[in-house]
């Protein structure tokens, strides 16, 4: 298969030049009356076909201006699906002078090759694979992270072959093959001379393996951020890497949010990003990216960057010819999902490795999707459309995990703090409002949280808010967040995992202010995770990120169950401008309020769980309403329109499933205030209202159903008189 479209290519050219050669010893002939001896005509002639045929093959390679990307489609892969006990992990992604494919798996340890959108394996012998880069030799070059050390890949056989850095052995060393050393490796670069770059991402040095395989440090030697000459420098997570014409090297400066680049004398210079995790376009020093994972550079100079955190694909160049540069989304925005079609509504997460096919498509890992994606120039066909939203299902992860609580002993029952899909804040012109994404599980200050399922880090950076009352480590399936990570109540570390794997940064009075986790690093079920923080419990995240599921449904807690049902506090309808016609609250008035038109109704409402405090109020699982005819039979079916089995990935939508007044956090009062004839179903989230205007006038009844996970239900009927 391969090298055929260079064979194909070849017969081209060499008919072209054929033909060009033709008209050499045709202009050779012209001149063959004037009096020249026969071996100046000879060599004439062959100077003629000779610059005819280097005129046909350079038109024939003569590149023309790359073609603007039109949509996104998808090459390949096989989505968020567990097998053998594991989410995929596509992280790099190369394409070879042939235009195949070729992507990383890093929790397979493999390497594939796309064909026909399908993976066939070229080696399953790596450790946690992560960034790869074609050679000029054709063989495929690999960041093996997990092993710390740069191996090459023939990929006709699967044979891997090192280059440097000593399997299972991190440090900083810098030397020649296995002497060398690394600490978890990500990023891959590779010269046309055959030099290749290396983004030592825990090291945050960015080093050269020369041809012999000696390598040496180019830029960086410590955590931070500073421009300056060579080690003078400093990055924070490095990841992405990719060589100018004139040999200079871009990088994913990851952890500092921006882009830098080491000229050929080894300076360093900043040339985007503002340095704080956001998204703005604009001037390159004054835009913002989140976590830039990766960068590829275009024919004509124009630089793609993969901004994972901000789950989308930024460019970097003029606007027009001769213009000022600047940073523009080209595809993908805030929140993560996975939509394929058109630019300006498609949907990426968390894309981390980029590379150009000889057509100027863009191919990217679509890590939160498990897929390899592509931005697609105008005119050209690659991949097809996707589904959107492909999710794992809650049934999937009850299969693979098995029940426990996060704490041990594994099987002993715990108190429930706060469940999926709750408010936080406060819905209020003066205050933001936020759905409560997980599952609150209690435990004493200083606890050991403890893993509920064995995965092992992908993300380069999954530690979020060190030091603070959130600090959150993402793993691939699930979330633990306010938990002091890898250190127990005093911060002191809790040395469960190899030397390096887990790193703290300190401030002047020794408080934690950064925790680094490398990826790779692997927690099996029932190891310590950390320590429960100030805020006394485990707030445990079911299902990958952009995907997250209610953890009731999609995960199994011994020994819970429960009998209470859930408390209706009160009744509001009201018009579609929300004046209110009704108020459960109000003393009841003599007859059924009249009503016409559009309607809203908002149930005040919580639930609890037997044995759990009497102040403490959670929120529902499902709620729903249906007309009744007087007489009490049904005029319309029962609607579950607020069913929290998965959020909005918009977050403004909490304003469709809650109405003003409603609020819960850390302290003062909670209050439910569902807003019932709105929908939230499946992650999707619509205003809807009671339809008045498609009954006939009369007298008409509303029930209300109020139920939580378990199947406990609670009633409430309001008498209304249509008006017509």
């Amino acid at each position: 298969m391969r090298k055929c479209r260079h064979r194909a290519q070849r017969g081209q050219i060499e008919r072209a030049a054929c033909e060009w050669r033709r008209f050499g010893l045709h202009c050779a002939a012209m001149i063959s009356h004037r009096a020249l001896s026969t071996q100046t005509k000879l060599i004439a002639a062959g100077v003629l076909a000779a610059l005819a045929f280097a005129v046909g093959l350079w038109l024939w390679h003569r590149p023309g201006p790359p073609r603007p990307h039109a949509h996104v489609a998808t090459i390949g892969g096989a989505g968020m699906k567990i097998e053998a006990g594991r989410l995929p992990d596509y992280f790099g992604v190369a394409v070879n002078e042939d235009d195949e494919v070729y992507f990383s798996d890093g929790t397979a340890n493999a390497i594939h090759r796309l064909e026909d959108g399908a993976a066939k394996q070229v080696t399953a012998e790596l450790a946690m694979p992560s960034a790869i880069a074609f050679a000029p030799d054709e063989s495929l070059i690999v960041a093996n992270t997990g092993s710390h050390t740069i191996v090459r890949v023939d990929v006709d056989s699967g044979r891997v072959e090192a280059i440097a850095g000593a399997a299972g052995a991190s440090g900083a060393v810098d030397g020649k093959g296995a002497e060398a050393r690394f600490n978890g490796p990500i990023g891959i670069a590779v010269a046309a001379d055959g030099r290749i770059f290396v983004a030592d991402t825990y090291n945050d040095r960015i080093r050269e393996i020369a041809e012999d395989g000696t390598v040496r440090t180019i830029a960086g030697g410590a955590q931070g951020f500073r421009d300056g000459a060579g080690v003078e420098a400093m990055f924070d997570t490095p990841c992405g890497l990719a060589v100018e014409k004139d040999g200079a090297l871009l990088v994913a400066d990851t952890g500092n949010h921006r882009i830098r680049r080491i000229a050929p004398d080894g300076g360093v210079t900043t040339i985007a990003g503002i340095g704080q995790p956001w998204w703005r376009d604009g001037a390159p020093l004054e835009a913002g990216f989140n976590e830039p994972m990766a960068i590829a550079i275009r024919r004509d100079g124009a630089i793609f960057i993969a901004d994972a955190g901000n789950d989308c694909v930024r460019m970097l160049a003029a606007e027009q010819k001769g213009g000022p540069l600047a940073v523009t989304t080209i595809a993908g925005s805030f929140p993560p999902g996975l939509m394929d079609g058109a630019l300006s509504g498609c949907r990426l997460n968390h894309p981390t490795t980029l590379a150009f096919d000889a057509d100027h498509a863009l191919f990217f890992a679509d890590q939160g999707n498990g897929l390899i994606r592509a931005l697609v120039p105008i005119g050209a066909k690659r991949g097809f459309i996707s589904k959107p939203g492909l999710a794992i299902s809650a049934e999937e992860i009850r299969r693979a995990v098995a029940p426990r609580w996060p704490y041990d002993p594994p099987d002993a029952k715990r108190d429930v703090a706060g469940t999926f899909g709750e408010i936080r804040g406060e819905i209020s012109p003066d205050a933001e409002a936020w759905f409560h994404n997980g599952f609150d599980i209690p435990g004493g200050y200083g606890e050991t949280a403890r893993a509920i399922f064995t995965e092992s880090v992908t993300r380069p950076l999954p530690i979020e808010g060190a030091g603070t009352g959130r600090e959150r480590l993402r793993l691939p399936l699930l979330g633990y967040t306010h938990i002091r990570f890898g250190r127990d109540q005093n911060d002191q570390p809790l040395n469960n995992q190899p030397e390096g794997a887990i790193a703290f940064r300190r401030d002047a009075e020794g408080r934690v202010i950064g925790v680094r986790v490398r990826r790779g690093t692997r927690f099996n079920v029932g190891d310590a995770l950390g320590t429960l923080n100030r805020m006394n419990h485990v707030h445990l995240i079911a299902g990958p990120i952009g995907g997250e599921i209610n953890a009731l449904t999609a995960l199994q807690f011994p020994n819970l169950a429960d009998a209470t049902p859930p408390t209706i506090e009160g009744v509001t309808i009201a018009s579609e401008q929300w004046e209110t016609l009704y108020d459960s609250s109000v003393k009841a008035p003599p007859a059924p309020p009249a009503v016409r038109g559009n309607l809203r109704i908002v149930v005040r409402a919580f639930d609890q769980v037997d044995g759990t405090a009497r102040h403490r109020r959670l929120g529902l699982y499902r709620l729903s309403y249906q007309r009744l005819a007087a007489d009490g039979a049904a005029a319309t079916p029962l609607q579950y329109n607020l069913v929290f089995d998965r959020l909005p990935g918009d977050p403004s939508a909490i304003s469709l499933v809650y109405a003003p007044g409603s609020q819960s956090g850390y302290q003062g009062s909670t209050v439910f205030n569902y807003i019932a004839t709105n929908e939230l179903r499946d992650g999707q989230a619509r205003e809807r209202f009671l339809e008045m205007g498609r009954l006939p006038a009369g007298e008409y009844r509303l029930l209300l159903l109020a139920e939580d996970f378990f199947g406990n239900q609670t009633r409430r009927e309001v008498a209304i008189r249509h008006l017509p």
